[in-house]
């Protein structure tokens, strides 16, 4: 009976070493390169953004796992994305709404209360909690960083598995950072092979949110400013500033760009911005490009040649920024 027992407290003993042996696994370093330890994969989290790559990493029952978010930055900024989400994940329109950092509205006193166990946050969020970050983690709230915004392959595929440690799909983080870094050496490999007879195209990016009666901003060491680095490209705007800001109409012109990108997505508050995104039709598409083409070539801002050039890029695509082209 004695040793019957002792073999029990010995299994017992085992299967508990395995368990923690199991969550003490979860260790890793966020995007950021801030250490992490997590005694078992997220089941309720703060997801701060990247709305769309956390449900390609996370799974289809991913915000079955999500207590609250800032439903307006996607739901205003995204809204044909947020309208065609919203109808096959109704529970997006329950999770208790955190507020926008990015716009102001944002309620710390809501994250605290609501308790989740994760704060999954993009680098330029982290950045703008300051000091909060200490007061959720003394609160329980591990606060784990990743960055798509930076659009390097090196960031993207750290974010994705990284979110994948946090919420417990490792292999499903894996196969899509796989799979993209694959696509992507290939594309730098073809650029780097055409370029060698080739010159590099001069090329000019904005984001079409406020009409074309306004240059949108410009991009140089992210998003689209390393897209089109990826791509060969010689963007006007590199050296005149990191990150994204405006560009002169005359400095556009006095560059002579050869192509034009401008971004599109349906914006609540911008009614005659570049649209694009699901729900789209080519010709509504056009429509809406058509004045950054009439305002633009029509005064004489750029080359006619721009008018037969000219393509757009959409915001609103499956994870990790996917662009398709609409040529006016």
């Amino acid at each position: 009976m004695k040793n019957k027992l002792l073999k029990i407290i010995g299994l017992g003993a085992l299967a508990l070493a395995s368990i923690s042996h199991a969550y003490a696994d979860i260790q890793f370093k966020d995007v950021i390169g801030r250490d992490i330890q997590l005694e078992k994969p997220a089941e309720r989290i703060f997801l701060g953004f990247y709305f769309e790559d956390y449900l390609a990493i996370a799974g289809p029952d991913a915000y079955q796992k999500v207590a609250i978010f800032p439903r307006h930055s996607w739901k205003d900024y995204r809204q044909s994305q947020w309208a065609t989400y919203s109808k096959i994940i109704p529970e997006l329109e329950t999770i208790v709404d955190s507020g926008s950092i990015y716009m102001g509205t944002f309620d710390f006193e809501k994250l605290l209360a609501t308790k989740p166990d994760v704060a999954l946050v993009a680098a330029w969020q982290f950045k703008s909690l300051g000091d909060k970050v200490a007061i959720l983690e003394k609160s329980g709230i591990k606060v784990v960083v990743v960055d798509f915004n930076a659009q390097t392959l090196e960031k993207h595929v750290a974010s994705t598995r990284v979110i994948g440690k946090v919420m417990g799909t490792d292999e499903r983080a894996e196969a899509i950072a796989t799979e993209y870094e694959n696509t992507v050496n290939d594309v730098k490999q073809r650029v780097a092979t055409y370029l060698k007879n080739h010159d590099a195209r001069r090329v000019y990016v904005e984001i079409g949110n406020a009409g074309p009666n306004e240059y949108g901003k410009s991009y140089t060491t992210t998003m689209w400013g390393n897209i089109l680095n990826m791509a060969g490209a010689d963007n006007i705007a590199t050296g005149k500033f990191k990150g994204s800001a405006h560009l002169t109409p005359e400095y556009v012109l006095s560059k002579d760009p050869e192509v034009i990108f401008v971004s599109g997505a349906h914006w609540v508050k911008h009614g005659d911005s570049a649209l694009l995104g699901y729900g789209t039709t080519l010709e509504q598409a056009q429509d809406r490009y058509k004045p950054y083409l009439a305002v633009r070539v029509g005064s004489n801002l750029l080359p006619l040649k721009m008018a037969m050039s000219m393509a757009c890029i959409t915001l609103e695509h499956v994870p990790f920024t996917t662009t398709y082209f609409c040529n006016i």
